[in-house]
């Protein structure tokens, strides 16, 4: 191994375990504060790390390798009075609820009330020298000593300057999601490069070594020690994110084997999706890996960002997104439209369907006033054809594949999503007027028609032809409209005729 190599090595084991070592010294006659939370490897009593003190009053930790995160101080290794080496009644330390909204209690703060359950820090990825004092209930995270800039470089490394590499010890250093071709690559330690001639594992120790790379267009998850110079390249795979909680089903009994339901899906280990989750009005938090080690919750709905609270879901069928490096988190009702010939015509993607129904919960959708004439029609979500239903009857019916038959008229429409049950009722008389409440004329016509209202004034008229397609629309203000058919072939048209109080529909024919 090369003598810088080494020397590097060699820093970084004095730095890295130097916190450990604080957290081995034996302080007896002081309580044990500990340092605890997913910027430090997780909220199992296992991950947590002592902080050193020789008066029982100043903690303090030296070199600590932190990753972006939650954390939080904690006397006696637990939660709750009673714990072995606590004393008196002492929880959790983390920020009031008004430094959380200034600065999430990072990079200093105090909480002279420790409180379990309270508000948890907001770490920073690095190396910090750590201070807590106990009696005040005060903490100070400054920057220690830096860690090495490890990169994978080379003809085989997609990514423009290489792919940085992270680490939650100071020891092992990783970096996910590593796009590679076929080509050579190194590992760039604080800018000299080390490499070996095996691929997927082997042990960076010569500068001059390349590791070979043959596949194409595959992404890894790289792992590097720094102090052996072994490395993996691994076929990439994502931590898992569920959603859960008393608003999603219900906690995790925190049974061996337990796997979590409402599982996001992603695409780069980075931002989840889910579609159709059903809440009930509870709490709810997003959970990685089947596990509490990492987990987000948040104050607001239905977005925000992480804290260390649960999210007050509100009863309803939604859509949700998740962004795991900031915790930022956004749900959403799922939109429904009804598209097809009898009600306007086909959507021609991408567009942003005109007939959408309303919703308060994500479950049962309405349309009132819908204008339908003889044709065929579906409802789809979100502007697309992913998820979608029709039926096979009219005006009542559940969902099949089929496209619905449609007959004219008007329609109060209703739609209930979970069970794809849809029910158009009985045609409306529109209020303040009817069939007779407007004349089109002449009608047959070979240049244009006027269409009159003997009633309200006529805000918009829309023609159809017999396949639901719009082919003329026209706003207007007044009792009497005259609409162009000059351009329009021979053949049988419908016009939406529309006012303030609602909207009808006469037949119209162009000779």
């Amino acid at each position: 191994m090369k003598t810088k190599l080494f020397s590097l090595f060699v820093a970084v084991l004095l730095f890295s375990h130097s916190g450990k070592a604080q957290a081995n010294a034996k302080t007896a006659a002081f309580p044990v504060i500990t340092l605890i939370g997913s910027g430090n490897g997780g909220w199992t009593d296992t991950a947590e790390t002592e902080l050193l003190t020789s008066d029982g009053i100043t903690y303090s930790l030296v070199d600590k390798v932190l990753t972006d995160g939650e954390l939080k101080f904690r006397e006696g290794k637990c939660w709750t009075t009673g714990c072995a080496g606590t004393v008196g009644n002492v929880y959790g330390w983390g920020p009031t609820d008004s430094q959380f909204a200034v600065d999430k209690g990072w990079p200093s703060g105090t909480n002279a009330a420790p409180v379990d359950g309270g508000k948890n820090i907001f770490s920073k990825a690095g190396v910090w020298t750590i201070t807590f004092n106990r009696v005040q209930g005060s903490w100070s995270f400054v920057p220690g000593t830096p860690l090495p800039v490890i990169k994978i470089v080379g003809t085989a490394v997609t990514a423009s300057g290489g792919a940085t590499m992270t680490t939650a010890n100071g020891t092992v250093f990783t970096a996910n999601k590593v796009t590679l071709v076929p080509g050579n690559c190194q590992f760039s330690i604080d800018g000299t490069r080390y490499g070996s001639t095996s691929f997927p594992n082997g042990s960076a120790t010569s500068t001059t070594g390349m590791i070979p790379v043959t596949t194409t267009g595959i992404d890894y998850d790289v792992t590097f020690d720094y102090t052996t110079a072994a490395y993996t390249f691994k076929v990439a795979t994502f931590p898992k994110i569920a959603i859960i909680g008393g608003g999603a089903g219900g906690w995790p009994a925190g049974t061996p084997g337990e796997i979590d339901p409402n599982a996001m899906t992603t695409t780069d280990g980075e931002n989840y999706t889910i579609n159709h989750i059903p809440f009930t009005t509870d709490g709810i938090k997003f959970r990685q890996d089947n596990s509490w080690d990492k987990n987000w919750g948040g104050d607001t709905w239905p977005s925000g960002t992480s804290t260390g609270g649960n999210i007050p879901a509100v009863a309803g069928n939604y859509n949700g997104t998740f962004k795991r490096s900031t915790g930022a988190y956004s749900f959403t009702l799922n939109t429904v439209a009804i598209v097809g010939s009898g009600v306007g015509g086909w959507p021609t993607d991408p567009q942003v369907d005109a007939n959408k129904l309303s919703t308060v919960n994500g479950v049962n959708y309405t349309l009132n006033g819908l204008v339908v004439t003889t044709g065929e029609a579906k409802f789809r979500e979100n502007n697309g054809w992913a998820v979608n239903s029709g039926g096979d009857l009219f005006p009542a019916g559940t969902k099949t594949g089929n496209n619905i038959p449609t007959t004219a008229g008007t329609y109060n429409l209703k739609y209930n999503m979970l069970t794809g049950a849809y029910d158009f009722g009985t045609a409306l008389a529109v209020k303040n007027f009817n069939a007779g409440s407007f004349k089109a004329y002449p009608n047959p016509t070979k240049n244009s028609w006027n269409i009159t209202s003997g009633n309200d004034d006529i805000t918009s008229v829309q023609v159809f032809n017999v396949l639901g397609k719009a082919v003329y629309t026209k706003n207007s203000a007044s009792k009497e409209v005259i609409v162009n058919a000059a351009a329009l072939s021979k053949g049988v048209y419908f016009a939406k005729v529309s006012t303030v109080n609602g909207s009808s529909t006469v037949k119209l024919v162009k000779e």
